[in-house]
């Protein structure tokens, strides 16, 4: 008899167990199909720089061409930036190896940095300095928000970026960085919002990106070595 109970027991939980694994493969159905289902994210958008104009928040914004770094780069940009204030500059950066140039708008929540330092770097060692970066980032953020990471080519010139969501004090800060050799030194740009602006920004800070131009001169020659 007891022999009889202990497998009866068996059974029951054999079928539990058959139970619970046929709810987990039903459940990952069913987030499958709601996944496949669900339209395209808002940021898979594309946004064209090229034009005099583009819409941002259902708002018509002029776009400009603007010189940065004593003219080695161009980038195209929406008409709302300003070159962030000194003393506010050293707020939102207290390092004093803060970005040699800091853009911002009116609300100071929107910021373009870029800073050319002195760290040498090589067109063939961009992918390495990501790499690194991701590295330094991961450490620092362990709770972050990865978005994504690659590589482009312009004008001849290897940019690497990165797009993660890192935590802040008041509220979580959506991050664009890109990296380029330029003139055997490091460029470093960082575009920053609050996430809740990531939908309409992060489409546009992306755009920006693709859009840098690197003036040819015998001063700044686009070498691959």
């Amino acid at each position: 008899m007891n022999g009889l109970k202990f497998l009866d027991e068996k059974i029951i939980a054999l079928r539990n167990e058959m139970r619970e694994q046929e709810n987990h493969e039903l459940a990952q159905k069913e987030a499958t199909l709601k996944k496949e289902q669900e339209p395209e994210q808002e940021d898979s958008k594309t946004i064209d720089l090229t034009q005099d104009f583009i819409e941002i928040d259902e708002q018509k914004i002029p776009v400009i061409t603007q010189p940065v770094l004593n003219g080695k780069m161009l980038i195209r940009m929406p008409n709302l930036f300003l070159i962030m204030a000194k003393e506010l500059a050293s707020l939102k950066y207290p390092s004093e190896r803060r970005p040699t140039v800091i853009y911002t708008d009116e609300t100071s929540t929107i910021n373009l940095a870029l800073n050319l330092t002195d760290y040498p770097l090589r067109e063939s060692e961009v992918e390495d300095f990501q790499e690194n970066m991701i590295e330094v980032l991961e450490q620092a953020h362990p709770s972050a928000k990865w978005l994504d990471t690659g590589m482009m080519e312009i004008q001849e010139k290897t940019i690497a970026f990165i797009e993660i969501i890192t935590p802040a004090i008041d509220g979580d800060i959506f991050n664009l960085m890109f990296f380029a050799a330029l003139n055997g030194q490091t460029l470093i740009g960082t575009f920053n919002c609050m996430e809740g602006d990531l939908e309409s920004w992060r489409p546009v800070a992306k755009a920006m990106v693709e859009t840098l131009e690197f003036p040819l001169n015998e001063k700044n020659e686009v070498t691959k070595a």
